[in-house]
């Protein structure tokens, strides 16, 4: 059996991961993190992207906004913003978001087509290529 660590992830509604994982890559202010068990202490502000838990054979991924991520003596905690299951991001919205707020010249607008972006990327990760055809 692999060596694991305990993982836990909050944001301030509600803790959205507990238990043990095998590897964790977190999004941090400057680019991604990769954890693994005996990882030395760390500390890290979070930036927007992907946060990926695997756990045996299978990855949870998430859409992670802002926070912090502290590893220390087998224990990773990230506490975020926000963080929501990337099968549930919609992208969309956050699109329509972005562009409302630049039809009404709000001082959010940059930050929000950032935003939207960075989930556009991450979650197009998520989706299997079309199948190439070999003509």
């Amino acid at each position: 059996m692999a060596e694991s660590m305990q993982v836990r992830v909050v944001t301030p509604e509600n803790p959205i991961f507990q238990g043990e994982a095998t590897a964790v890559v977190v999004p941090a202010h400057d680019g991604e993190v990769g954890i693994l068990p005996h990882h030395a202490r760390f500390l890290a502000s979070l930036g927007l992207g992907e946060l990926r838990i695997t756990t045996g054979n299978s990855v949870q991924r998430f859409f992670l906004e802002g926070g912090f991520v502290q590893v220390r003596e087998g224990h990773v905690t990230v506490l975020c913003d926000r963080a929501v299951a990337l099968e549930s991001v919609d992208v969309d919205a956050a699109e329509a978001e972005a562009e409302r707020a630049r039809a009404e010249k709000s001082a959010a607008a940059p930050d929000l087509a950032h935003r939207a972006s960075v989930m556009r990327r991450v979650a197009k990760r998520d989706r299997p290529s079309a199948p190439r055809s070999h003509a």
